[in-house]
């Protein structure tokens, strides 16, 4: 199974990159992370530290994906 990676934004403003498999279960996290100091989101060491809070984020609609080079 292929794994999805990509930047998700808190209502906070907070960003972080985000981990899951195919089917859109998340696997793992990390940050929050600078906004102006974005890297290629293959140079993240994804950890399953923050996949529950990060689940619970999209369940509330708290968290949802973002393009940051529209962003800016």
């Amino acid at each position: 199974m292929g794994v999805v990676k990509g930047f998700w934004q808190h209502t906070n403003g907070k960003i972080y990159a985000v981990q899951s498999d195919t089917l859109g279960k998340i696997i793992g996290g990390v940050g929050p992370l600078d906004p102006d100091d974005l890297h290629e989101l293959d140079q993240y060491d994804y950890q399953p530290a923050i996949k529950g809070w990060l689940e619970e984020a999209v369940a509330c609609h708290k968290l949802h994906r973002i393009n940051p080079l529209l962003c800016k």
